[in-house]
């Protein structure tokens, strides 16, 4: 066993192991995604039983071994008590969590991602813009980070600085005049356009600033959704519960 590690970072989810164990998926600042396990934090009595739960955020410590981490303490920040007393904080809040697990890689280190998911669940806690703007934000801004920003500055054809409908073909927008000759355009408000913007070039502090009307947020769902669901070839067994919710 390897020196004691403290790593800052999120839980992602858990599942049990044997009779009384954990087993972990971290995202951390340090090591990106890591696999960790916490002896006996099924038991009430342990002390890791309340740390080693999903979305807490603070500092971990832990032990590297050859094919795995030992957790054996945290320091927590945040636990995000308002997102788990809440049904669909949870769904969302496990989507986020299902969707960084499956995209990011082991032991590669990423602080933006890792802010990306801090923000989302603190907005998903203070309940001031609904969650399915929420998860389309988080979608468009992830793609952006991982290298996948839509093209929706410019026509993705021509370059003409006035897109005006989505095509998923083209990977971006594109403006009245190149639509003319592509099957699959989407058409989209100038609103639409820049609130699709505003996600791709904003700090990540800044993304949860804004509420949209119904017809933007329609627009912005169909597109968001088409585009993330094009990059992001994957069933989240949260967005399941999350349409029986609906």
């Amino acid at each position: 066993m390897k020196e004691k590690l403290e790593l800052k970072g999120i839980i992602l989810g858990t599942s049990p192991v044997k009779d009384y164990d954990k087993r972990l998926v971290l995202l951390t600042r340090e090591r990106g995604k890591i696999t960790a396990f916490a002896n006996g934090a099924r038991k009430v009595s342990s002390a890791l039983s309340g740390i080693s739960e999903p979305f807490n955020f603070g500092t971990f410590t832990l032990y590297e071994g050859y094919d795995a981490y030992r957790f054996v303490g945290a320091d927590i920040d945040e636990y995000f008590s308002d997102v788990k007393n809440d049904i669909e904080g949870i769904c969302y809040g496990s989507y986020f969590c299902e969707v960084l697990e499956h995209m990011c890689v082991e032991g590669v280190g990423d602080t933006d991602v890792l802010n990306l998911l801090y923000v989302s669940l603190k907005a998903l806690s203070r309940k001031n813009i609904h969650g399915g703007l929420i998860r389309r934000i988080f979608e468009l801004k992830l793609l952006a980070l991982e290298g996948e920003m839509m093209a929706a500055f410019s026509c993705v054809k021509c370059g003409k600085e006035e897109p005006a409908f989505y095509s998923l073909s083209n990977n971006g927008l594109v403006c009245s005049e190149c639509a003319r000759y592509i099957a699959d355009v989407y058409p989209i408000s100038e609103s639409t356009v820049y609130t699709i913007q505003y996600i791709l070039s904003s700090p990540i502090n800044k993304l949860y600033s804004f509420q949209v009307t119904d017809e933007v947020f329609a627009q912005l769902d169909h597109v968001a959704g088409s585009y993330f669901s094009s990059h992001v070839n994957k069933k989240f067994k949260s967005l399941d519960i999350l349409s029986a919710l609906a």
